[in-house]
């Protein structure tokens, strides 16, 4: 799991990127972003962060001469989807490209270990064709969760349990468990990917509302709010009533203020954020679906009060197609125009809008904060995942036997030796015009520390997935336990059957 320290802001000349495996010096990485023009404004500011010392490589005693052939998502469905493992040549000069370079090359120098990458849309259509026709192409194959998982009672992918050893710090034991159905374990993710991290929920906020409206700013430095444990989601909705106001001419839409920019997915996201999944496991890690248990039933009523209120919340499926500049299918440009506008206090999105919005030329400084809790009691934050973007990492059936052991140490290698990787990846997202501070810096570390994974809405069992959002959609009355009996029987058709077929896939 992705443990990262806090991060300390520091103001140096500038320096050229330090060698990738010089893990504890703090000076890692230059001034230049996915785009070189971007870094032009805060070109001074630099931050010391990294993965927790994880001390001696275990395997550092081995040598594979070989290369590990990598499908993964291709730069038009994300960003980092090709370039978190290979070095691409026109992205030159470039932090994030620097620093897979350096790691690909002491990979290469040190084990003999080389990558060949290829990037398609979707990556295990491939594998559906390869298993089919028993063509060994790949070795690791990268998408999103959402459709690899569709791929374990399919036989595509070898037990990773009887490849290699899971249980390192460098992988993220919360989501290798969330992602199983049973006892066995197909899928990672942790320090060996970007897209993970990428891909996670999290708050953005506009610092100076709050720093102007006098009733938050009473309430004390937000960050430290956070830090106490006390970031709940009873305070979000207080403070997104202190500022939501309705347009020049009475109206609530897309020109008014809200305090709470979100989506009907948001209703989701603010559920998991208050530690609860549709579907979770028990204390025999056996499967059961919580939408109508109590504890459920509590957040969701704070949830559904939040979302469902039009003078607070602005939601983007409500909005799609109204901006003039920029009009969308499903209202997501609208909502980031919205917040870009000054025109919300709190943005309910995913960590790629924090690199999005540096080109974005804002009138304010915004911050990073995690996804609410439901309460100061509740142990830990819990900022979901995007299960159509966020990825992991799988070893498909067609690779022969012969070669799962240097498949294996190409894995753990790629976890232990990526931590310039991600200050690189760091560094390209705190570079921004507004997030200057080791404050937001350290809300990121709680963020990707904290990553949490809803097993119903990933394998989307019955429409599960839109539950909450259809619910939210109502604003005339709570309709979640209704909603929930009218596809009770079809979703614990669907679970009951997947975990059977997962139960006996081929490895």
């Amino acid at each position: 799991m992705k443990k990262h320290f806090r991060l300390i802001c520091l103001l140096l000349s500038v320096l050229l990127c330090a060698s990738v495996f010089a893990a504890c010096n703090g000076n890692e990485g230059d001034d230049s972003s996915v785009a070189g023009s971007e870094s032009s404004k805060i070109e001074e500011v630099k931050y010391n962060y990294g993965p927790a010392d994880y001390g001696e490589f275990p395997y550092a005693d081995k040598k594979y001469e070989t290369t590990i052939r990598v499908l993964c998502v291709d730069t038009g469905r994300h960003k980092y989807g090709l370039q978190q493992f290979s070095y691409l040549e026109e992205l030159e000069g470039n932090t994030i490209n620097s620093a897979v370079q350096e790691r690909n090359n002491f990979l290469e120098e040190t084990y003999g270990i080389t990558f060949d990458v290829e990037a398609v849309q979707y990556p295990t259509d491939e594998v559906a064709l390869l298993v089919q026709g028993g063509t060994d192409n790949y070795d690791i194959i990268s998408d999103s969760v959402d459709r690899l998982v569709k791929g374990i009672s399919q036989g595509f992918y070898w037990s990773l349990d009887d490849v290699m050893n899971i249980n390192h710090p460098w992988w993220d034991a919360r989501a290798i468990d969330s992602l199983a159905l049973g006892s066995k374990h197909y899928l990672l993710a942790g320090d060996a990917i970007l897209t993970d991290d990428d891909n996670t929920y999290l708050t953005l906020y506009n610092k100076d509302m709050y720093k102007t409206n006098t009733a938050l700013s009473e309430k004390g430095d937000i960050y430290q709010i956070v830090r106490d444990g006390e970031f709940t989601i009873d305070l979000y909705y207080e403070m997104c009533r202190q500022v939501s106001k309705p347009d020049e001419n009475g109206a609530w839409g897309f020109n008014a203020t809200y305090g709470n920019l979100s989506h009907s997915y948001g209703a989701t996201v603010m559920m998991n954020g208050c530690n609860i999944a549709t579907v979770q496991k028990n204390e025999n890690d056996e499967l059961y679906i919580n939408v109508v248990e109590q504890p459920a039933i509590s957040a969701f009523d704070k949830v559904y009060e939040l979302m469902s209120d039009g003078q607070n919340t602005q939601r983007a499926e409500l909005i799609a197609g109204q901006s003039v500049s920029n009009p969308s299918k499903y209202g997501f440009a609208e909502l980031e125009e919205m917040f870009v506008n000054g025109r919300g206090l709190f943005y309910n999105t995913t960590s790629t809008s924090v690199s999005i919005l540096k080109s974005a030329n804002l009138d304010f400084e915004f911050g990073v904060l995690p996804i609410p809790k439901f309460d100061k009691n509740q142990e830990s934050y819990c900022c979901t995942v995007n299960r159509y973007q966020s990825t992991a990492l799988a070893i498909p059936t067609t690779v022969p036997t012969s070669r799962l052991e240097a498949i294996a140490f190409a894995l753990q290698a790629l976890g232990f030796y990526n931590a310039d990787v991600i200050r690189a990846y760091y560094q390209t997202t705190l570079q921004l015009q507004a997030v200057q501070s080791d404050d937001d810096a350290e809300m990121l570390d709680i963020v990707y520390n904290n990553r949490f994974y809803d097993i119903g809405a990933i394998y989307e069992w019955g429409s599960l997935v839109n539950l909450y959002g259809n619910v939210i959609a109502n604003s005339g009355a709570n309709t979640l336990v209704s909603s929930w009996e009218a596809m009770e029987t079809v979703v614990e058709t669907a679970m009951n059957q997947a975990v059977e077929d997962y139960n006996n896939a081929l490895q």
